[in-house]
């Protein structure tokens, strides 16, 4: 009986994958913070003409990690809240300039978006033709 429970226990565990869950959380996390960046971006854009970068007299992104300073530059723009600067996702979110898109994509950690992403085919800098390990890019 104690066996039978046992291997029905691993079973469970192995079906839900607690690791699995948990890279998709943190993946969900990024996507949710990326979608805000994409707004925000839209936003600035659209009431400045410019991009942060622009305003900055910085090179615009090709393949860039996001920059602290052009979240400052859209929290003093209004476009984001000040507790949108600390997140952990920046140090895996990748922004690219292609000419007037702004492509701002990750690298998954869970399978599931893996999957997403490799069936969408992007490469780091938004661009098409990735076929394996791909990112998650937005626009979509």
């Amino acid at each position: 009986m104690i066996t039978i429970i046992g291997i029905l226990a691993v079973a469970v565990l192995a079906a839900i994958n607690p690791v699995e869950q948990i890279r998709r959380a943190q993946d969900s996390g990024v996507e949710s913070d990326q979608a805000e960046l994409e707004s925000g971006m839209e936003r600035y854009y659209t009431e400045s003409f410019q991009y942060p970068w622009d305003k900055l007299g910085q090179s615009a992104p090709s393949q860039t990690l996001v920059q602290t300073s052009w979240l400052n530059e859209l929290v003093s723009g209004g476009e984001v809240k000040s507790e949108f600067v600390n997140r952990s996702s920046w140090s895996k979110v990748y922004v690219t300039l292609s000419g007037t898109e702004v492509r701002i994509c990750f690298a998954p950690t869970s399978n599931t978006f893996q999957k997403q992403a490799n069936a969408a085919g992007k490469n780091r800098d938004g661009s098409s033709g990735c076929t394996s390990n791909c990112y998650d890019c937005m626009p979509r």
